[in-house]
């Protein structure tokens, strides 16, 4: 690696277990390699778990650590850096309180990830590794990721390119421990319980993995270095193979033990016996409810994905398409699941996304927003599933409580509501559904909605009757000229009462103009 064309990316992960730093020096996505890692040990999940915050005691720890990492920072020279934050920062009730001691001692700027977005990025790193090992070419059977963090659980089912489901759960290994009493760890009934309890929560899933053909399952988080200790893997890898036969072995011996004797067998600390238990427990589980042949150990981690994420966004790398192009397919795979109109979801998307384009420099907007607008489009119907009547109102209840995963729940809020406006009503800051839009959030939803209205209207019929050959900003008219060989007075009629919207947005007059020929 050329030291005068590479450069330096530090990235900081305040997590339950741990807090950590890491610096790569980069090329490309390609040529990147760590040149410092280093982190410290802190429990601040039990903290979060048990009282609902974090004591200013840990905080102090964290802002100890946080200088530290400042001044290695300083040492390597690295300008490029992010600080995160994710489960026990996240739910803890005092969180502001936190962050703001962070800023006022360390003069880092923490930026929280909601769970969707953290399994997202962790998936980021796990298909990169997948891949890079060549589990992904040429394979026809589906490959199901399952991420074990400290509050949460993901499952991404990935096949032939295409993401075909995701769930997150809320039933992390310390979030599981810390839902039982230590009386009630200590009772001989505990495991049974306790694998009635994961069963029992994971079980719906169920329904959606057991008919899929599935080759391997993807482990990954903090907890799987335990596992691998259990089955005698000391010397694991990026990736580790191992058999199902080899997992079930492993629980049918566990079973039979208690807290101490697990402790004494596996040279475990007290802590981490208790944690063992209800990850292997989600594991086999999960792979009760599949048909999976073979089980990868991955050691990526939360910082890997950010790593990835940061550095081919810096660089434009086209190899997040690849990650954005499985986001589409998911959201093609909700639509499918609440029965959309297909045809006319991508005309509404095409014609949308052809309009933000062409007002670029009216709305303001950026990439981020242009692939809001596009799931939005995907998904803006979907709420006819459930009712004819208001279907926009349960396109956004199905939307905000489906998991997407590459949004925060804030960007999932913003699709759910430009679904939500895109045929009727004017957005009001005292609707319910904008309580947790910021003010430019709420903007943006403004002109999102505006332009997918028109979209939609262009459509009205669902026949694709009408095909886009210009679209002209001239002063302030916005001509949209189609053709089109059946009668579009529906459509017309929809454009002119849709375009008032528009106007009020954008002081724009929208007008659909039929060409001849």
């Amino acid at each position: 690696m050329s030291s005068r064309l590479s450069k330096l990316f530090g990235v900081m992960h305040i997590g339950s277990e741990q807090v950590s730093l890491r610096i790569v020096e980069y090329t490309s996505l390609a040529d990147m390699r760590i040149v410092e890692k280093v982190s410290s040990e802190i429990n601040l999940g039990e903290e979060t778990f048990k009282t609902g915050k974090i004591s200013f005691a840990s905080a102090r720890e964290i802002c100890n650590l946080l200088k530290g990492y400042r001044r290695i920072l300083n040492d390597y020279g690295v300008k490029d850096y992010r600080l995160l934050a994710t489960t026990a920062i996240r739910e803890a009730v005092n969180q502001q309180y936190i962050i703001d001691q962070i800023w006022v001692k360390t003069g880092f700027s923490v930026e929280v990830v909601d769970m969707s977005k953290e399994i997202f990025y962790k998936y980021i790193a796990l298909f990169r590794s997948v891949e890079s090992h060549g589990l992904i070419a040429g394979q026809e059977e589906a490959i199901l990721f399952v991420d074990i963090s400290s509050g949460g659980l993901g499952i991404t089912l990935y096949e032939k390119g295409l993401l075909q489901y995701q769930q997150n759960i809320q039933i992390g290994a310390l979030r599981i421990k810390e839902s039982f009493e230590k009386s009630q760890r200590e009772s001989l009934n505990f495991y049974q319980a306790l694998s009635e309890y994961i069963y029992s929560t994971i079980k719906p899933v169920e329904r959606e993995l057991s008919s899929r053909k599935i080759r391997y399952l993807v482990l990954s988080g903090t907890e799987t270095k335990l596992l691998l200790k259990m089955l005698g893997r000391n010397d694991a890898g990026k990736l580790t193979h191992f058999s199902v036969t080899e997992l079930f072995e492993l629980h049918a011996r566990v079973e039979q033990l208690n807290i101490p004797q697990l402790m004494h067998d596996f040279d475990l600390t007290e802590q981490k016996a208790e944690i063992v238990l209800p990850t292997l427990l989600l594991y086999y589980h999960m792979i009760g409810m599949t048909n999976v042949t073979e089980i990868v150990v991955s050691d990526d981690q939360f910082s890997d994905g950010i790593t990835l994420s940061h550095i081919g966004e810096r660089l434009g790398d086209k190899w997040l398409n690849i990650i954005e192009d499985q986001v589409v397919s998911l959201a093609h795979y909700l639509g499918r699941k609440y029965q959309y109109n297909s045809k006319h979801a991508g005309c509404v998307e095409n014609t949308a996304l052809l309009l933000f384009d062409r007002l670029l420099k009216v709305h303001g907007l950026g990439k981020r927003e242009r692939f809001i607008l596009k799931i939005a489009a995907i998904l803006h119907d979907i709420g006819k599933f459930l009712s004819l009547r208001r279907h926009y109102f349960y396109s956004y209840r199905l939307i905000i409580s489906s998991d997407i995963i590459g949004f925060s729940e804030e960007e999932k809020a913003l699709i759910a509501n430009i679904a939500y406006y895109h045929s009727i009503d004017t957005p009001l800051s005292s609707d319910d559904n904008l309580a947790g839009l910021k003010p430019d959030q709420k903007m943006a939803l403004a002109k999102l909605a505006a332009i997918i209205r028109l979209a939609d209207a262009i459509d009205r019929s669902h026949l694709q009757k009408a095909t886009i050959r210009d679209i002209m900003l001239t002063g302030e008219d916005l001509i949209i000229s189609v053709t089109a060989d059946q009668d579009i007075s529906l459509e017309e009629w929809t454009f002119i009462d849709k375009a008032e919207f528009f106007a009020n947005v954008f002081g724009i007059k929208a007008i659909l103009q039929r060409r001849v020929g």
